[in-house]
């Protein structure tokens, strides 16, 4: 495949892939995936344990206690879906880590990403790819790191400030326009 010419683009990143980048992508993609309906799930928990223990205040005798014993299972609940995201974490970062330090010369560290007004383009050791802006499905920001993910679910990022040519501000505004998806927000920290 031609490259197009490196001067020519409106945009040029330079991203090398780190431990701390793919852990602040997944703390990202974990809080996206929370966001989908994790809270409801974890609010409704404590919600209801909340109320049942405050009905059960209310009523007397087999009626209290039945009412009492459902609260403390919904707090249970509550708790084991606090433990679970904990666990997910804490797993996540420790097998992130393995595979960091165990792909380190196997796989493509260095990226540069170009942005033409018509294409994208993203370099990197085994990758020499061109794309057109309607291949982008979604645009992320995650504090910080722009995300793309293209249609097949490829996922793209980099940080902001690995900007070479342009600024991060600029590019997803850009993008946004070029690929008609809108920018989604996420914070992580």
């Amino acid at each position: 495949m031609k490259l197009k010419r490196e001067e020519d683009a409106r945009f040029i990143v330079h991203h090398q892939v780190t431990e701390e980048k793919l852990l602040h992508l997944e703390k990202g993609v974990r809080k996206l995936g929370f966001q989908s309906g994790g809270n409801r799930i974890m609010a409704a928990f404590l919600g209801l344990a909340v109320c049942c223990l405050v009905i059960s205040r209310v009523l007397n005798g087999f009626a209290a206690n039945m009412v009492g014993a459902i609260g403390a299972l919904m707090f249970m609940a509550f708790l084991a879906g606090l433990y679970a995201l904990w666990r997910g974490w804490s797993d996540a970062k420790r097998d992130i880590k393995i595979q960091f330090e165990a792909g380190k010369d196997k796989f493509n560290f260095q990226w540069e990403y170009r942005f033409f007004d018509d294409c994208y383009e993203a370099i990197g050791k085994n990758e020499k790819t061109s794309a057109d802006y309607s291949n982008i499905q979604r645009l992320i920001e995650m504090s910080g790191m722009l995300v793309l993910v293209e249609k097949g679910n490829l996922v793209r990022y980099f940080m902001k400030n690995d900007m070479e040519k342009g600024t991060g501000d600029e590019l997803a505004g850009f993008l946004e326009r070029k690929s008609g998806a809108k920018l989604e927000f996420v914070s992580v920290r």
